[in-house]
């Protein structure tokens, strides 16, 4: 039995000690994780959200419909998010122009997505990562309006004559 745990018992111990210590770092990056969560949920909760009540406000003021869709836990693959639609259907595409942010590590993703004009073959999809800091409320109101007069700016008449 001597001769076992000479042999064995320092590989038993190594073993154990890198098992622990792989919990440990494991227990540390779900409490990073989730301090991140929490952070981009606030950030939703007081510079995101207020800035796309507004514009879905005003939208509303004036007929016209918009929606604003907080996906606040992970499901599935996809990370928490918040997101700001217009209804709008001009064109035979199959989404509504939209911009989404999301928690992407440390980053905060920004992806936009605008309605199509005549002759053009792909929706203008943009993605594009930020550091937190950078998401301000001045920010936020800065990339809706570019959504929303990418919408209005576009000549529509032609699709309508």
């Amino acid at each position: 039995m001597e001769d076992l745990d000479k042999e064995l018992g320092p590989l038993i111990e190594n073993f154990r000690n890198l098992v622990k210590e792989a919990r440990a770092k494991k227990l540390e990056a779900l409490r990073d994780d989730e301090g991140l969560k929490n952070e981009f949920k606030e950030m939703s909760r007081r510079v995101i959200e207020p800035a796309m009540r507004k514009f879905e406000s005003y939208l509303e003021s004036k007929d016209v419909n918009s929606s604003v869709d907080i996906q606040s836990e992970v499901v599935g693959e996809k990370n928490p998010s918040i997101g700001f639609s217009l209804h709008l259907k001009l064109t035979h595409q199959s989404r509504f122009p939209n911009i989404k942010f999301s928690l992407s590590g440390e980053k905060i993703s920004v992806q936009e997505e605008r309605l199509m004009t005549k002759g053009e073959v792909n929706q203008d999809t943009i993605l594009q990562y930020y550091d937190k800091e950078v998401i301000t409320e001045e920010f936020v109101k800065d990339r809706l309006m570019r959504l929303i007069k990418s919408c209005f700016d576009n000549d529509w008449q032609s699709f309508y004559s």
